[in-house]
């Protein structure tokens, strides 16, 4: 009896150790596993199965060439056309209705022309003027002052010389100038049968003058009393 049982312990024993054997050598081979894992892993071997990461590197792009800027043309200089002066428009003479209050002084002074300019185009006498009256006045170049008449000397009495209206004569102005008169330089240059009044008188107009009618007046300057 006893030897049956140590018998069966034998064979149980027999059956446990390579049991145990495989046991021992499943629990070596894990733990290698397990070792080798780790190393390739989390350890140094992990280095060796990491792909390398790849470095990025500055690439230097070259910049672009510039390209040469053509140069801005100097303007040539271009000449003015030069303006031939035309003919001067002829001045057109200006009508104005005389206000209460314009004197003729007035007036000229508005136009910029000559009192005796105004009173030779209007037939003027005179400096009255009435309110509603129209007045020519005259522009630019249609008042002329002709050239004053030279004094003749050495002529008999009663000779005859043309002379030239100048602005501002009157009948008597031109008698006391060749020591003629009035009435007789009215007579000489008689229009449509009648005698020539100061009316009539134009600037530029030439009149027949009887010269040396009268002996020039002296005036007798007064002597200073010490």
């Amino acid at each position: 009896m006893k030897k049956s049982v140590q018998a069966l312990i034998k064979r149980r024993r027999a059956r446990l150790v390579p049991a145990v054997l495989a046991g021992l050598a499943g629990l070596v081979l894990f733990a290698f596993v397990f070792i080798v894992f780790n190393f390739f892993t989390s350890g140094p071997g992990a280095a060796i199965l990491r792909s390398p990461t790849p470095t990025a590197t500055a690439t230097f792009t070259p910049s672009a060439t510039p390209s040469a800027v053509p140069a801005t043309p100097t303007p040539e200089f271009t000449a003015t056309p030069t303006e031939t002066p035309g003919p001067s428009p002829t001045p057109t003479p200006v009508t104005y209705v005389v206000q209460d209050g314009d004197t003729l002084f007035g007036i000229a002074v508005q136009f910029q022309v000559d009192v005796e300019a105004i009173k030779l185009f209007n037939n003027l006498t005179g400096d009255a003027l009435s309110v509603g009256q129209t007045l020519i006045i005259p522009q630019g170049q249609e008042v002329q002052t002709p050239t004053p008449t030279p004094l003749p000397t050495g002529l008999p009495r009663a000779a005859r010389i043309e002379y030239t209206v100048l602005l501002g004569d009157t009948l008597e102005i031109i008698a006391g100038k060749f020591n003629s008169t009035a009435e007789d330089i009215a007579r000489q240059n008689r229009r449509n049968n009648q005698d020539l009044t100061n009316a009539d008188l134009r600037a530029g107009e030439v009149l027949v003058v009887r010269i040396n009618l009268v002996t020039p007046t002296l005036t007798p300057v007064a002597s200073r009393t010490p």
